[in-house]
């Protein structure tokens, strides 16, 4: 980036490190779950408790009833469960937020960090935030499956007609109907397979992400090598002495070579060999 835009690197960071499948994830998430909360849920269960009618006139026998029938409203509970699944991504989001400015600022202020650069800024690179984005996967898979069987302890996916009830102060075994079973029973359904998708998607995106950080870390570059040895050719060491033997070459020729040896003229003559029948000298027994 050669002009820094602090919107747009946020952008490509949170882009560049969720997958396509935590995409369609958070329209999933959006679309199905809180609009069809608001405009389909709410009118259904606005009247919920008024609708919930007992054949007795026993004070406080219906209110009773009512909740032992429904402990928790189902759509506050649904209400409830999207907020807790949206949670996750909303941290990470906030994180990408942070690395993100920091990032920034430190591409911003000056090489020793005080004050702004004179030649501008510098260019950023796109952190990795793999690591916590695995972190709030998790995090969302572990709230869709609670969530998931609390609201099959709850409420089941199906929506009674009558429910008996006996809990005092009732007088004896009453009867109490439910408002829109049918309707109420399809909207159950359907906020039942919206979180098991929710949680497939959740976990084929955790599994995703982990094979390819494993992936990444495997074919990650090797490090690199040591330093070359002193006698390599290129190295300060290797100019440094090819230096300094050109220098000294013409004082020090005479009594060494190019390999630190006597040169030629400098050694002595070899033995003539012995005479025939003569007698080696000591010098030269083995």
């Amino acid at each position: 980036m050669e002009r820094l835009d602090l919107l747009g690197f946020l952008l490509i960071t949170f882009n560049c490190n969720v997958t396509i499948v935590g995409k369609v994830w958070l329209v999933f998430t959006v679309l199905l779950r809180m609009v069809v909360l608001v405009s389909a849920g709410a009118p259904v269960y606005q009247d919920e408790q008024e609708r919930f009618v007992c054949n007795t006139l026993q004070p406080g026998c219906a209110n009773v009833c009512y909740d032992a029938f429904s402990p928790v409203s189902q759509l506050r509970f649904w209400l409830l469960h999207s907020l807790a699944a949206l949670l996750p991504s909303a941290l990470f989001g906030v994180y990408v937020l942070h690395r993100g400015a920091a990032l920034a600022a430190r591409a911003l202020g000056g090489a020793d960090g005080g004050g702004r650069d004179p030649s501008g800024p510098r260019a950023l690179r796109v952190p990795d935030l793999s690591c916590g984005y695995v972190a709030h996967l998790l995090l969302r898979v572990l709230t869709e499956a609670a969530f998931g069987a609390s609201h099959y302890l709850l409420f089941g996916f199906a929506v009674p007609g009558r429910f008996a009830c006996a809990q005092p102060p009732c007088s004896g075994l009453v009867d109490c109907y439910v408002s829109r079973p049918t309707e109420k029973s399809l909207l159950a359904l359907l906020m039942g397979a919206a979180g098991a998708l929710s949680l497939l998607l959740s976990a084929a995106d955790l599994l995703c992400s982990v094979r390819g950080r494993a992936r990444g870390r495997r074919a990650s570059p090797p490090r690199p090598p040591g330093r070359p040895p002193s006698g390599t050719p290129g190295t300060p060491q290797a100019r440094a002495r090819a230096a300094g033997g050109g220098g000294g070459g013409g004082g020090g020729r005479g009594g060494l070579g190019r390999a630190g040896l006597p040169d030629d003229h400098d050694r002595d003559p070899p033995a003539p060999d012995p005479l025939p029948g003569a007698r080696p000298r000591k010098s030269e027994w083995v």
